[in-house]
């Protein structure tokens, strides 16, 4: 059982540490699939003059969070806005971050790639003209570019297109970039249930689940069809164990087998709310 005491709230902005143990530190991070609406929402109280006027847009932000004994950073990112707001004695300085990196958005790609090149193999050539590792974790399909593909723009957008291309999401760190199926975990198992942190967790109810409902006369078909998977709304403590593509094992008396998260959201506020909120889908 994971000793889930003592908070840990690291917030550094530029070469700046701000600790939860000296100061009033609150954020919210929420995560998608594929990094393109990833969001931290960093709130910290009453700054003095002199820290307020070192925060700058641009900086790199990260966020440690999680327990005395297992906490990781949650969240790499730039600063998009630096906001100052009071509500009754408290200054609160509100800071708006995405997960950009200056070498993901800013490095060049111009290159013209033989003709009959394959998908996989101009991701491996790219890798070496740019500072990230490509983590080709499995390819929909490999496509074959019979007069070549050309380049030229930045890496930001050269890799989605590889993604398409190769029927993958892909997400990026500050090291690597991950190609990876949609639907498909490729990590270590996470057991949760209410010993490991487990809050809640609710049935999600999608539109084929209502139409089901409420169309009581339909035949059922006995030919071949697409059963949609299951899926859940999960609230545990705040673990940084889970995240984007993490495989589950749940145990609660609603559910108990393994799932996907799809989607997470951390939340950090006042002294009792540090949670993970995650939607996530049977596997």
């Amino acid at each position: 059982m994971m000793k889930l005491w003592k908070q840990v709230r690291l917030i550094t902005i530029g070469e700046i540490v701000f600790d939860y143990d000296e100061l009033d530190v609150e954020f919210e991070v929420k995560c998608t699939d594929d990094n393109k609406s990833d969001l931290a929402t960093i709130k910290l109280y009453n700054l003095s003059d002199t820290t307020l006027q070192k925060l700058k847009l641009n900086q790199d932000v990260s966020i440690d969070a999680g327990y005395r004994d297992i906490h990781g950073v949650i969240f790499n990112g730039i600063v998009e806005s630096i906001s100052t707001s009071r509500d009754e004695n408290d200054f609160i300085t509100t800071i708006e971050a995405t997960p950009n990196n200056r070498a993901y958005a800013n490095t060049i790609i111009n290159r013209q790639f033989k003709a009959g090149i394959k998908a996989s193999e101009v991701i491996k050539q790219i890798g070496t003209m740019c500072n990230f590792t490509m983590d080709i974790k499995e390819l929909g399909k490999d496509t074959v570019y019979p007069n070549g593909k050309v380049f030229s723009g930045r890496l930001s957008n050269v890799i989605p297109i590889l993604a398409r291309d190769t029927g993958t999401i892909c997400r990026f760190t500050n090291t690597t970039i991950e190609f990876k199926l949609p639907n498909k975990a490729y990590s270590s198992v996470l057991h949760l249930g209410g010993e490991q942190g487990l809050i809640r967790i609710d049935k999600k109810m999608d539109k084929a689940d209502i139409k089901e409902k409420d169309n009581k006369k339909a035949k059922k078909d006995n030919s071949k069809t697409t059963s949609n998977k299951a899926k859940f709304d999960i609230e545990c403590l705040l673990i940084p164990l889970i995240k984007i593509g993490q495989l589950l094992e749940i145990e609660s008396t609603l559910f108990k087998g393994q799932v996907i998260v799809k989607e997470c959201n951390f939340v950090a506020s006042g002294l009792e709310s540090f949670t993970v909120s995650a939607s996530v889908e049977v596997v």
